[in-house]
């Protein structure tokens, strides 16, 4: 077996959502949907989780910390959510993802940080000594890519499991990977790359103190899911309307004006405030928005929301897993419409 170096995998690997890399070498995702996705051909391959991999929660409804997703093709592969393998791995470990036995020839693999209270290291690669690792096909770069750039509501946070349903895929569940899912159902299938960042909204932590991660997504489209949080607090249209603007020119300036489209999700229902100041203003924010940036970019209002009560939630504000499916369908048909 070889212990495979990790920045040489990783060179021939397509990374997705936020990693870190530490000064021993290894990259830590803290970040939900953080993504690492390769073609492997060999017998057997796995990853040593590191000393800083970390379970922050238990309490958010029973998800496991990390998704393993294998196919013969990337499309295949995320639409079989049957043969996904869920697994919380120890600090300081080795996670098996192929055994000795069937040799695989260019297998899709997807490692997916899945939860959103977690903290995942990876050491190093390993595998049998004539193991292969090949960067996917030319054409997976060239799909449309998504960045969404959202909160807990996107990330399918829920409940505690005693207090409610489990949640067996975490982040994969939510509304953004189910419309991707969607697409991929579609005949023919419409493929679009999705990544998230999640945080809790602008009067609160921002997710902005390392910012060259952007550069290596170059989204196609920018859809921004604040301002749940924000309206809580009462913070005023002018100044969600300021930061929005702020956001979009970092996003820009991180991404080398990669996106043309940005859509707006109006903030979600919530039991705790009768608040909808936020809600009401989308087209100030909107007419703000294209006055600053236009020709260059497009703004749209993605209103998924839109019907939706507090009976619909999990918890008053986060949506149950029957209402992601919904949200999940709305949206695979508004990426249809908007960018095929």
């Amino acid at each position: 077996m070889l212990q495979h170096e990790l920045s040489n995998s990783l060179e021939r690997s397509e990374q997705s959502g936020r990693w870190e890399p530490t000064e021993s070498g290894s990259v830590i995702a803290s970040w939900a949907s953080a993504s690492i996705s390769f073609l492997f051909t060999g017998s057997k391959l796995g990853f040593h989780a590191g000393p800083q991999t970390e379970r922050k929660d238990k309490a958010n409804g029973g998800i496991r910390m990390v998704a393993i997703i294998i196919g013969n093709a990337r499309e295949s592969a995320l639409q079989d959510t049957a043969s996904w393998r869920t697994l919380d791995p120890e600090p300081d470990s080795d996670v098996v993802i192929f055994d000795e036995g069937a040799r695989h020839d260019k297998t899709f693999v997807q490692i997916v940080l899945i939860d959103w209270a977690s903290q995942l290291e990876i050491q190093y690669l390993y595998a049998d000594d004539e193991a292969k690792f090949e960067r996917l096909p030319e054409e997976a770069n060239q799909m449309p890519r998504m960045l969404l750039v959202g909160d807990s509501i996107s990330s399918a946070m829920t409940v505690s499991i005693e207090r409610g349903k489990p949640v067996p895929f975490g982040i994969l569940d939510g509304f953004p990977f189910i419309a991707q899912r969607r697409l991929l159902q579609r005949v023919p299938p419409l493929q679009v790359d999705v990544d998230l960042v999640a945080y809790p909204g602008v009067n609160l932590k921002s997710p902005w103190t390392k910012e060259a991660w952007i550069a290596n997504i170059s989204p196609t489209v920018i859809m921004i899911e604040l301002g749940t949080n924000d309206q809580f607090f009462e913070v005023p249209k002018e100044r969600f309307g300021d930061a929005l603007i702020e956001l979009i020119q970092k996003l820009l300036s991180q991404s080398q004006n990669s996106f043309k489209h940005v859509w707006l999700v109006p903030p979600f229902p919530d039991k705790d405030t009768d608040n909808h100041q936020l809600n009401e203003a989308m087209s100030y924010f909107t007419d703000r928005l294209q006055n600053r940036f236009r020709p260059s970019i497009e703004f749209k209002i993605c209103d998924l929301a839109e019907g939706l009560t507090v009976k619909d939630t999990v918890d008053g504000v986060h949506p149950s897993l029957e209402t992601h499916q919904r949200l999940g369908g709305r949206l695979a048909d508004f990426i249809e419409e908007n960018l095929f």
